[in-house]
């Protein structure tokens, strides 16, 4: 149900965000294709007699990374802010269900995420139609990554406020969703590695067009942001031969952000409605969950440092198990000493 007051309150809350999705999504699209066409313009004419060879690419890779900050910290801003400040307890005293409250959260998120990608997606698809690029570009890429975009960034944000219901504050939900949208993809080199060490052997190549090929791809597409990353577009122009390729994930990657939703989203709304205000400024809300949040903690940092010291203590360009487990002890201890230092810290202002 939609509320007016609470779309305000979103509004006043989340508004540099917002500003940030529109303003970043302007830059990386229509402004940058704007300036391809103009470069390839000049070239065009400086080069008018000597026979014209013009290329046009677009990736994925710099829109993915920078989207996935500024969607997560739309979500933090929602939800972690408020948690940070102490003003959800004003949030919670408005006449409206904690239930209402998380949806007008995500409804005003995903009503701004999708709006600023079509509407830059149509810019560009206009700078495309009045400019050199409509000789040599097939503007349907623009429609493959729409229909990509939208829904990974939709499982991004959503997610992301899924994490706001377990976190305590802004740093804490901001750090953490980080971390664990690239969470699948880390853990999976963690534990290729920690078989290689071993003697088990695994694929830690992963194509996303071939997501079967081995357990690495599914790890791959289970990280949202990597299928956008990989999306690319390139185009040129050969005495007026375009030739044109896009490389588009498979079909199969799209299970991805609607499993994510469909675990998220309602998990996320059923933790909102029971979080309680007396943990908001801690690391976590729930005491519930802290006992299993420190294994992994412990557990993912032993095995990064003994990824990174069992390479470092090898012998003849082999890597050291001793130098391994070694490691692995130290980063497992000093990440149990580091969190049980901040996991009771209260950051509130």
């Amino acid at each position: 149900m939609f509320h007016k007051a609470l779309w305000m309150r979103n509004q006043k809350i989340g508004g540099p965000a917002v500003w940030a999705v529109y303003l970043s999504l302007f830059f990386f699209m229509p402004i940058s294709f704007f300036g391809s066409a103009q470069n390839l313009q000049s070239q065009a004419e400086h080069f008018a007699d000597e026979g014209m060879f013009l290329n046009f690419s677009f990736h994925g890779r710099e829109l993915a990374l920078f989207l996935s900050f500024i969607i997560v910290g739309l979500a933090t801003l929602l939800i972690g802010q408020e948690r940070t400040t102490h003003s959800t307890d004003l949030t919670f005293a408005l006449p409206f269900k904690r239930k209402d409250i998380f949806l007008s959260k995500w409804m005003f998120g995903i009503v701004h995420i999708t709006t600023s990608i079509l509407l830059n997606l149509l810019l560009c698809m206009v700078i495309v139609k009045f400019t050199i690029l409509s000789e040599m570009v097939d503007a349907s890429f623009l429609l493959e990554f729409m229909i990509l975009v939208i829904p990974f960034s939709i499982a991004i944000f959503t997610f992301c406020l899924f994490i706001g219901t377990i976190a305590g504050s802004m740093v804490s939900q901001f750090l953490l969703s980080v971390i664990f949208l690239w969470f699948p993809i880390g853990f999976f080199w963690l534990i290729g590695t920690f078989l290689t060490y071993h003697g088990v052997q695994i694929n830690e190549v992963y194509d996303l067009h071939d997501p079967l090929h081995s357990f690495g791809d599914f790890m791959s597409a289970a990280t949202l942001p990597i299928p956008v990353y990989e999306f690319s577009y390139f185009t040129n122009l050969d005495d007026s031969v375009s030739n044109s390729y896009t490389n588009m994930p498979n079909p199969f990657v799209f299970l991805s952000p609607l499993l994510y939703m469909i675990i998220t989203f309602p998990l996320g709304i059923w933790l909102f409605t029971r979080s309680k205000n007396e943990n908001n400024g801690r690391l976590l809300v729930f005491e519930k969950g802290k006992g299993f949040f420190s294994f992994g903690v412990v557990l993912c940092f032993a095995l990064a440092f003994g990824m990174a010291g069992g390479g470092l203590f090898n012998s003849n360009n082999t890597p050291s198990l001793i130098g391994y487990y070694v490691s692995a002890g130290i980063g497992g201890i000093l990440s149990y000493i580091l969190l049980r230092k901040i996991i009771g810290l209260r950051l509130s202002r």
